[in-house]
């Protein structure tokens, strides 16, 4: 249905382009107008009209979405889809406003985009329901922890027609582990998450019990909010937490650098289940490889503008490459210490 209204759509500008070439032929020369791409790029109207449109959409800024999405324009350019060249790139970003999400879903599917390439949860969530009813166009989304428990698919074989992916479920249990790996006599652990993040309340439905087996207690605070970080992460000090733990919450890891202020002006490591998170000032974080995530993903969107992606058939996978970052100066701002055995693990140090 989707890409038969599509073609209709196009005939008739076909058709009303003709016609103003028609009319242009007798009337004075004007500017040509000129469009521009969220990324601030412009191209030129009579080029983009014939060029493939692809709409990417995050719920917010920050380092991992930012490289999800790296890796994603990063593959179509080494596919030949270059922004400007021979594709055009929407970007929008809901500075962490869901409301906002809807509007750039419903706009890209007003607009009559190819694709939509959504980096989040609530991004994802957004533009399935902007498409659900005309089946389209086709979804491939990034940095969805579980796109399950996001009401999205029911497996990985079974899930919507026009919507693929990979889902992004972080190793909380194995970041969690590294906490009375280093600290052994640490027990209770500050943990902040936006319960309106249907990833997070996955994440924090493996790092209860996962906590609880490794002999921590987790104190919990949620937020609706990044402005609320700084001071949930504050009352978790006053109720003697020892370390902290972020996971991929996307409202609180767009507000990092609240947390970081607390855990050194307290002397409280903080954990991250993010590897990026480690260069802004966690003491040790293990996760996934956004960028290589955004690279896969990236696969799938060129199959698919390329016609050589059955959807329907293909399963949804799950991204397993991950990676250990520790930030040293961060670790001796907050009291903790590296053992050698652990900086042999890691892929990335910072601040030695």
């Amino acid at each position: 249905m989707y890409k038969t209204m599509t073609k209709m759509v196009r005939r008739a500008f076909f058709l009303s382009t003709i016609l103003l070439v028609l009319v242009a032929c007798v009337a004075p020369v004007a500017q040509a107008p000129t469009t521009e791409t969220a990324s601030g790029e412009a191209a030129e109207e009579t080029g983009a009209a014939e060029l493939p449109v692809i709409g990417m959409m995050k719920i917010v800024s920050h380092p991992a979405l930012d490289a999800e999405q790296q890796g994603v324009k990063d593959a179509l350019a080494e596919a030949g889809f270059v922004d400007g060249e021979s594709v055009v790139i929407q970007e929008a970003n809901a500075e962490g406003d869901i409301p906002t999400l809807t509007t750039i879903a419903q706009k890209f599917v007003d607009d009559g985009v190819d694709l939509i390439v959504t980096t989040s949860t609530p991004a994802l969530q957004a533009a399935f329901n902007a498409t659900k009813d005309l089946e389209g166009p086709p979804i491939v989304f990034n940095a969805v922890t579980s796109p399950y428990a996001a009401g999205i698919a029911n497996a990985a074989d079974d899930h919507p027609s026009w919507v693929i992916g990979i889902q992004a479920l972080a190793p909380v249990e194995d970041a969690l582990a590294l906490i009375p790996r280093l600290l052994p006599d640490v027990q209770t652990v500050g943990y902040i998450y936006n319960p309106a993040e249907a990833n997070s309340v996955v994440n924090t439905e493996i790092a209860e019990p996962a906590a609880e087996t490794l002999g921590l207690t987790l104190e919990i605070t949620q937020i609706s909010n990044s402005s609320e970080v700084q001071a949930a992460a504050e009352a978790l000090v006053a109720r003697g937490v020892q370390a902290f733990f972020v996971s991929t919450d996307s409202t609180v890891v767009a507000s990092l650098e609240a947390l970081i202020k607390v855990a050194n002006d307290n002397d409280i490591p903080l954990f991250a289940n993010d590897p990026s998170s480690a260069e802004r000032g966690a003491a040790v974080a293990l996760g996934l490889d956004y960028y290589q995530d955004g690279l896969d993903t990236g696969a799938l969107a060129v199959a698919i503008l390329n016609g050589e992606l059955d959807i329907a058939a293909t399963p949804i996978e799950r991204q397993r490459k991950g990676s250990l970052a520790i930030n040293m100066s961060a670790a001796a701002e907050q009291g903790l210490t590296i053992p050698d055995d652990l900086k042999a693990e890691a892929a990335t140090i910072f601040g030695e």
